[in-house]
């Protein structure tokens, strides 16, 4: 068989020889039941014949050296769009377009999930807002301020709590506080060199850890005004100053609590002082600790000896 000769319009009267026939009349695609018979049938293939294969509904090319397979023997009927795909079609140029990028028509948008195989756009949020989870929306998100993080204090026992007929008086009920500051302003028992001190939770075990300096003055200074405190074991309380050696001495002081809210080592720091007698060794007082109880602290006591005559006592919390 002779090499093909591409395309030739014969006229009228002219003589059709061997050469045109092989060359162009038989440039159609062979058919043949398969591959072993096309070779027995075409011993001398030329470069660009074709054949078809009935057995593998294949169609092949003569490279001029070997049969190859054309590759036009695709299985594909059409293109669907699935889940977030729009277009397809079943002929011709086929064009698939991602649905979620569509959604999105302005820099900073979000697409979320609303549902099974369903979802939206969540437009971009006002400058310093952020994300927040949140069910009632669709798609369980929004944005929102950021919550203020600053310290903000506020009387937790309105009008602060007299300190007058009990030993032992209790400010209860403090919740989600982190930080607490307690003024204990001109506590009295009537019971000369008295030594309030405070609890929280009305613990009494020795969780209460003094780390750090302790400074006291008396009427006169001294070496051992100034120590370095540092009870491993624990205490049971935390001490206030002492009163002087007069029933009608009272004591004052001021006590920041941090971590409150939290189940781990709570941090204090205290200053303190007592009505100045000579006979007082200890009539100012500044100490640092922790309290190791790992419970929340709900609420905060003070205790006398005896009963409380005068004083109040004011709680401030703040949730930050």
């Amino acid at each position: 068989m002779a090499a093909g000769l591409g395309f030739k319009t014969f006229v009228t009267g002219e003589v059709l020889t061997a050469g045109d026939t092989n060359g162009y009349l038989m440039q159609g695609i062979n058919v043949f039941a398969s591959t072993a018979a096309r070779d027995a049938a075409i011993t001398s293939p030329q470069e660009g014949q074709f054949a078809y294969t009935k057995d593998t509904n294949s169609l092949w090319y003569y490279t001029g050296s070997a049969w190859a397979a054309s590759g036009a023997t695709g299985d594909i009927e059409g293109v669907t769009a699935g889940v977030g795909i729009s277009g397809g079609g079943t002929s011709g140029t086929v064009t698939v377009t991602n649905s979620m990028a569509t959604a999105i028509d302005a820099k900073g948008d979000l697409v979320a999930g609303t549902g099974a195989d369903a979802f939206s756009r969540i437009a971009v949020g006002a400058n310093n807002t952020v994300l927040t989870a949140d069910s009632a929306q669709a798609t369980g998100l929004k944005w929102a301020t950021v919550a203020a993080t600053g310290t903000s204090f506020s009387l937790l026992n309105a009008g602060g709590t007299a300190l007058t007929a009990a030993s032992t008086i209790t400010i209860s009920g403090i919740t989600g506080i982190q930080k607490l500051y307690i003024l204990v302003e001109e506590a009295s028992t009537g019971t000369a060199s008295d030594q309030p001190f405070i609890r929280f939770n009305a613990d009494t075990g020795s969780n209460y850890i003094v780390a750090g300096p302790q400074i006291t003055w008396a009427s006169t200074y001294s070496a051992g005004n100034v120590n370095n405190q540092v009870s491993g074991t624990g205490i049971s309380k935390i001490d206030l100053a002492a009163m002087s050696a007069s029933a009608s001495s009272s004591v004052s002081a001021s006590l920041f609590v941090d971590g409150c809210n939290g189940t781990g080592f709570k941090y204090w720091s205290l200053t303190t002082g007592g009505t100045q007698a000579s006979s007082n060794s200890q009539t100012h007082m500044t100490a640092q600790g922790i309290y190791e109880g790992t419970s929340v602290i709900t609420s905060v006591s003070i205790t006398g000896s005896s009963n409380f005559d005068n004083g109040t006592i004011f709680v401030f919390g703040s949730a930050n």
